[in-house]
């Protein structure tokens, strides 16, 4: 082995261990590569949410500061896709001008869209005069849909309408909540219990 140059043992160990940590090096840098790291890049899904609240309570003041309304409910879901919140257990007391007394909307679900414009409740919906000076007047209906700016409500469903010593019922309504007027559109039946 003459043609060979004696080497050192400690320089040919500290030679492999070097090219070993390049290769690895190299091979990492080609595996991760730093385009990865771009901050601009995004996954998105459309079904999943942009936001969530549990538990929430949403005051809306009208141009004069006060309340227009007052909304709760158990979960509320933002959908980015269509820009939609779905509410669990919904609860929205609609105030109607500065004197009148609110009316109270409450139901198992609840849709808003068109950028708070329209709230569609589904499912054991309940809409009641709060107005102590007239007797109580619950209806309920398994859907509504409300336009709070245009203090309106309307139904195609069945309604049923309870007040002081009269039961009501028809199929579609429309609700006009500032003057309290309401209309129901077909198949009317009523019922008054004397006492």
């Amino acid at each position: 082995m003459a043609g060979l140059p004696n080497i050192p043992r400690y320089l040919l160990t500290a030679l492999l261990v070097g090219l070993t940590v390049v290769i690895g090096v190299s091979v990492g840098y080609f595996n991760i590569r730093p385009a990865s790291f771009d901050g601009n890049l995004r996954i998105s899904d459309p079904d999943q949410p942009d936001f969530f609240m549990e538990n929430n309570r949403i005051r809306m003041l009208n141009e004069q500061g006060t309340p227009a309304y007052e909304l709760t409910s158990l979960r509320a879901t933002h959908q980015s896709s269509d820009d939609a919140t779905v509410m669990e257990k919904p609860r929205l007391v609609f105030y109607r001008g500065e004197a009148a007394e609110p009316w109270l909307l409450e139901a198992d679900h609840g849709v808003i869209t068109e950028n708070g414009d329209r709230v569609e409740l589904t499912q054991n919906v309940l809409l009641q005069s709060q107005d102590p000076a007239q007797p109580s007047r619950r209806m309920t209906t398994e859907a509504l849909t409300l336009f709070p700016a245009r203090d309106y409500a309307e139904t195609a469903q069945s309604v049923r309408i309870e007040d002081a010593d009269n039961v009501t019922t028809a199929v579609g309504m429309q609700v006009y909540l500032n003057d309290g007027r309401l209309e129901l559109l077909s198949t009317v039946r009523g019922h008054h219990e004397v006492r």
